[in-house]
């Protein structure tokens, strides 16, 4: 028997336990980062869950992020004709999410995939002994959040959210009265360490900011956990080899996509 149900957090989180953190880093993140404002949509099938799809309302577009249980088959249109109702989603909606190989095929199979995934690098510290030894940046504090929130927005800092810089330490580097680089976390727990939100201004590209932000904000991680992760785009080769020479290395090659919850064959 098919079943869904939109579940709450404190009966979801008794998935956290199964849950391989470097395969699912963005689904981890709503499940703990990100619990006070998801939503949790799950099909059943003979009381067994089989998917989940999480929602996040606190970006510019509806975010999700996709959980499959492995070896349960998954009856896709029936998950997407629930969401689509629950969310009250218009099914043009542009939505985004990030998928492995295997569910980005689930949902281009159905037609949901709008334009070319981009595909995304999760990296992991590795070699300590590859950081910077650098102090040039410092603690943004409460009076700078509104520059700060100006300048990731001018840097199409598409998945920041302000309770990141609000619960998060971020770290700013300026010239005079103006950032010139900025950086933080998606993610900053005892269990991994997720930097994020790394920018520097255009013309003040070349000249190594994002190499000694990067190190400190590791070095910083690497206090409070010693699993340190980042995303990058791999088409961004410069900032690939920076990472690399950094200490990073590739864990997880992933997809960003846009989507929609249209209407699907069953």
């Amino acid at each position: 028997m098919l079943s869904h149900r939109l579940l709450t957090h404190d009966t979801i989180i008794k998935l956290l336990p199964h849950i391989n953190t470097e395969q699912n880093l963005l689904f981890y993140s709503y499940l703990t980062q990100r619990k006070d404002k998801a939503q949790y949509i799950c099909q059943f099938f003979n009381s067994q869950l089989t998917a989940v799809l999480a929602y996040f309302s606190e970006l510019s577009f509806p975010a999700f992020s996709f959980f499959r249980v492995e070896d349960c088959d998954i009856f896709f249109p029936e998950l997407i004709a629930f969401t689509r109702e629950t969310i009250k989603l218009d099914e043009s909606a542009v939505c985004g999410t990030i998928l492995c190989q295997r569910d980005l095929e689930l949902f281009q199979s159905f037609g949901l995939i709008k334009g070319i995934p981009q595909r995304f690098l999760t990296m992991k510290h590795q070699d300590e002994s590859k950081l910077l030894e650098s102090n040039i940046a410092k603690k943004i504090n409460e009076n700078d959040y509104s520059k700060v929130i100006d300048f990731l927005h001018s840097g199409e800092m598409r998945f920041f959210t302000r309770s990141e810089l609000e619960n998060y330490p971020f770290l700013g580097i300026k010239e005079g009265e103006d950032f010139i680089a900025v950086g933080g976390y998606h993610f900053y727990d005892p269990q991994l360490v997720e930097l994020g939100n790394i920018v520097t201004r255009l013309d003040y590209r070349g000249r190594g900011l994002a190499k000694r932000l990067t190190s400190e904000l590791t070095h910083l991680g690497k206090k409070l956990s010693p699993d340190v992760y980042l995303g990058v785009l791999a088409n961004n080769l410069p900032a690939v080899r920076l990472y690399e020479g950094l200490g990073y290395q590739t864990t997880m090659e992933l997809s960003i996509v846009n989507f929609t919850l249209s209407k699907t064959k069953i």
